[in-house]
């Protein structure tokens, strides 16, 4: 969790050595910026864009394919089984023609290319995953089951004389929706902030940095780019009216805004942020500390992050989720004087 720049890109190209082209003058533009680190282009296919390969790779030792992991992790996609939503799967794609960035210290790399997804996947098919064929429990809590009932009628229904369901598995054509050359990524610049990475004015060098190759990019011919900065600095979609919406009890009215491209109001809004990780860090921290469990979080390792605590513990939008900790802290700790 913590502030991030998310980003889509769309290439209308079908010839692969015109994407690769595309992909070069992306990379040359990431050259003229303040980057930390600009890696060399990977023009991946087939088994080479496989994710559980390269882990087993790294399993293996294999240093060299550490520094394409986070690449291809981020070049997967997840798709929506079309028998039930809670059920997804990731598809790997067929070409992955890409760079990888470092805006700087305390920041995640920024990944960028463009990829190529099959047009469809085998997918088996179980009646046990059928959601037309679930049940919930009857304590009204656990996970859906299997209902044999439900299942029973419906062979009844069709006729079915073979009412066991491994009689009816198969494997299925499932269209992915991921057409053209594509990419959608991610970078988490928040911890750029800390002190001890160079604060702020790191944080700005880095966050400006990704934004600005955003824009510049949006103008290469062919390519269309799609930017969510929830630093507000470049485009975005958030509510104006969230904190009127907080105090009525209603859902918040959430709208595209254009960048705001303003340094100071980025240096306010990742304090903001810093302030609201803190609060949320220290609540947790303090509920799960008498189960021996320690939270981990990047913002505990700011040198000033008692004072962040402190000022995310008196923003109220925060209340609910504080409160709700405080009561599991506890509720912790009478169950421990009582098994005591």
């Amino acid at each position: 969790m913590g502030l991030t720049i998310h980003y889509t890109l769309k290439s209308k190209l079908t010839d692969a050595k015109q994407v690769r082209q595309t992909v070069h003058q992306m990379r040359q533009l990431a050259l003229d910026l303040p980057f930390e680190e600009v890696s060399e282009i990977v023009d991946l296919k087939g088994k080479q864009c496989d994710t559980e390969a390269r882990r087993k790779e790294l399993q293996n030792g294999d240093e060299k394919n550490e520094s394409l992991f986070w690449l291809l992790i981020q070049a997967g996609k997840s798709i929506q089984c079309p028998w039930n939503k809670r059920i997804t799967r990731t598809v790997n794609p067929t070409r992955i023609i890409a760079f990888n960035t470092w805006p700087g210290p305390g920041s995640e790399p920024a990944n960028l290319g463009l990829c190529l997804y099959p047009a469809e996947v085998d997918w088996e098919y179980k009646p046990e995953d059928d959601q037309r064929f679930e049940e919930t429990p009857n304590e009204g809590f656990g996970w859906n089951r299997f209902s044999w009932d439900k299942w029973l009628r419906h062979c009844k229904r069709q006729r079915n004389f073979t009412r066991s369901p491994a009689a009816f598995n198969e494997v299925r054509k499932v269209p992915t929706k991921l057409p053209g050359w594509y990419w959608r990524s991610f970078t988490k610049t928040q911890y750029a902030s800390d002190p001890t990475c160079g604060g702020v004015p790191n944080f700005l060098k880095c966050h400006i940095s990704v934004i600005t190759l955003l824009d510049r990019m949006a103008k290469l011919p062919g390519l269309s780019v799609t930017v969510d900065d929830e630093g507000k600095f470049g485009p975005s979609t958030y509510s104006d009216d969230w904190k009127e919406a907080y105090e009525a009890g209603r859902k918040p009215t959430y709208t595209r805004h254009k960048g705001k491209y303003n340094p100071a109001a980025l240096a306010s809004e990742v304090g903001s942020w810093n302030e609201m990780i803190a609060g949320l860090s220290g609540a947790l921290s303090d509920a799960l500390a008498g189960s021996g469990i320690q939270l981990e979080a990047p913002i505990k390792a700011f040198p000033d992050f008692e004072q962040l605590e402190f000022k995310g513990h008196n923003l109220k939008y925060l209340d609910p989720f504080l409160k709700a900790m405080k009561a599991l802290t506890v509720r912790s700790s009478e169950v421990d004087q009582q098994v005591g």
